[in-house]
C-alpha cells in the first residue's frame, strides 16, 4: 500500500515537473527565436570552460529541459559526443559564443570583462550575458534543475522586455 502511494506521488511530481518545464519553454519562445543560440561559459580557478547539456552549470536546465539551441561547435564537440565540459583558452571563447551567454565564475575564476576579445562578442555588445550564481547552478537534482529552468526563463524574458 505504501509503495503505491509513493509511486503515485512520484508520478504526480514528474507530471508537475513536465508541466512547469513546458510553461518555461513557452515563455522563452515569446522572446527568443529558434535560431538564436545559447552558450554556457565558466571561469574556474585560472581556467576557462564551455559546458554542454550535462550536470554542470545549468546545462541540463538550459539545453535538455528548456531545449535552447547551443552554438554549432558546442553541439558538435560536447553534446553530440556526450562530453559535459571542455577546457579551452580564453582566446577560444569567441568560437563558442552564442547569441546569449550564461557565465559562471567560481573558485577564484574571473573573466576579464574589459578585455577586447570579450567585449567584441556580439552577446556582450548586446548585453546578453547573464552571471550564474554557482551555489544555485552547480546542483543538478530535479528540484534544482526545475528552479534553474525557471530562473533562466525569467532572465531571458526580463532581458528581452528591456528592449
Amino acid at each position: 500500500m505504501e509503495k503505491c502511494l509513493v509511486r503515485k506521488q512520484a508520478q504526480e511530481w514528474l507530471a508537475s515537473f513536465d508541466t512547469k518545464i513546458e510553461e518555461q519553454r513557452e515563455k522563452i519562445k515569446k522572446v527568443i527565436s529558434a535560431n538564436e543560440t545559447v552558450s554556457i561559459f565558466g571561469a574556474y580557478n585560472k581556467d576557462f570552460y564551455i559546458y554542454g547539456d550535462g550536470i554542470y552549470r545549468g546545462g541540463q536546465a538550459i539545453y535538455k529541459q528548456l531545449q535552447l539551441t547551443p552554438p554549432g561547435k558546442i553541439k558538435e564537440e560536447l553534446i553530440d559526443t556526450g562530453d559535459t565540459f571542455k577546457q579551452i583558452s580564453f582566446e577560444a571563447l569567441n568560437d563558442y559564443a552564442g547569441d546569449y551567454i550564461f557565465l559562471d565564475q567560481s573558485y577564484g575564476g574571473k573573466l576579464d570583462k574589459e578585455n577586447s576579445m570579450w567585449t567584441s562578442m556580439e552577446a556582450v555588445k548586446k548585453d546578453r550575458v547573464f552571471d550564474l550564481d554557482p551555489k544555485r547552478f552547480w546542483p543538478y537534482d530535479p528540484i534544482s534543475v526545475l528552479a534553474q529552468s525557471e530562473e533562466i526563463a525569467d532572465l531571458l524574458v526580463s532581458k528581452n522586455q528591456e528592449k
